[in-house]
């Protein structure tokens, strides 16, 4: 049976959360059971030595969850497509990401080798970026850039958001979060309208809280607060007290699938995706 095997590149684990939730939404399953061997070769291989290669006794405690292992993964009812997805720590990331790029390129056969092993897999690799203030099209431009350096080609270009290319059996995609109506923004620019439907109230008042309460003489750096994360988590505690903001995104009623139907940038995102799961057929 062909599978498809996508690595879902993330910045940092509130992409994974809503990612996780859209997936979810269209049916997908967390795979919380599967032992690492058990996932589909070759991601079982390159799991499995990711999980073992390093010497434990050796690591410090702070580097122990440092493994370039996935923050979850799910599979469809057929478990024909499988999502790897990747909290990395950031956009600064190119180390953690280009490791992730160069395990996925030396599992993809090249042409006129022996691939039974890989029994029929097809593997794609997709990147997710806030566009911040620099825009789409100057993210994609880096994303671009970084996987060109990575393989030494200028074969691969990803021009357009939620677009997908190939180069020597690998498929690359990226997709660049911003707002609504403009052409920069964050997660958190598409999370909190989804939010707040519904549930005006709640997130006003979350934000009279902040703006009563901030004191930005008590934030030790500039980038360690920002408002849209602050209003989430303190809407949040009403559901899931105690809880991350990832645990808010995944398991709150905030988000719910009627929502998801009808927002146009879920959509974008669930149509990337099909993208992504496509099987390719073969020439």
């Amino acid at each position: 049976m062909d599978t498809k095997i996508i690595s879902v590149l993330c910045e940092g684990p509130h992409d994974v959360a809503f990612l996780t939730k859209l997936l979810k939404i269209k049916g997908f399953k967390i795979c919380e059971g599967t032992k690492l061997k058990d996932f589909p070769s070759p991601m079982n291989q390159i799991l499995t030595t990711e999980a073992t290669k390093a010497n434990v006794e050796e690591l410090k405690l702070s580097e122990i969850n440092h493994a370039l292992l996935p923050s979850g993964v799910l599979t469809n009812e057929e478990g024909t497509s499988f999502f790897f997805l990747y909290a990395l720590g950031g956009d600064s990331r190119k180390d953690r990401r280009n490791k992730i790029l160069s395990s996925l390129m030396d599992s993809v056969p090249k042409e006129g080798e022996f691939t039974e092993l890989l029994n029929s897999s097809q593997m794609c690799l997709a990147y997710f970026f806030d566009a911040d203030d620099k825009g789409v099209g100057t993210r994609l431009a880096e994303i671009t850039e970084e996987i060109r350096l990575a393989l030494g080609t200028k074969a691969v270009s990803i021009k357009e958001n939620g677009s997908v290319t190939s180069f020597n059996g690998l498929q690359i995609g990226g997709y660049v979060f911003r707002k609504l109506d403009d052409d920069t923004g964050r997660l958190e620019d598409l999370l909190l309208p989804l939010m707040k439907t519904d549930n005006d109230q709640i997130f006003e008042d979350a934000k009279k809280y902040i703006d009563t309460h901030f004191d930005k003489g008590r934030v030790n750096k500039k980038k360690n607060f920002k408002e849209g994360k602050a209003i989430i988590g303190i809407a949040g505690q009403l559901q899931k007290s105690g809880t991350s903001n990832s645990v808010i995104i995944t398991q709150t009623d905030y988000i719910t699938n009627e929502k998801v139907e009808k927002d146009i940038k879920c959509q974008e995102i669930i149509e990337f995706f099909r993208k992504l799961s496509e099987l390719q057929k073969n020439e």
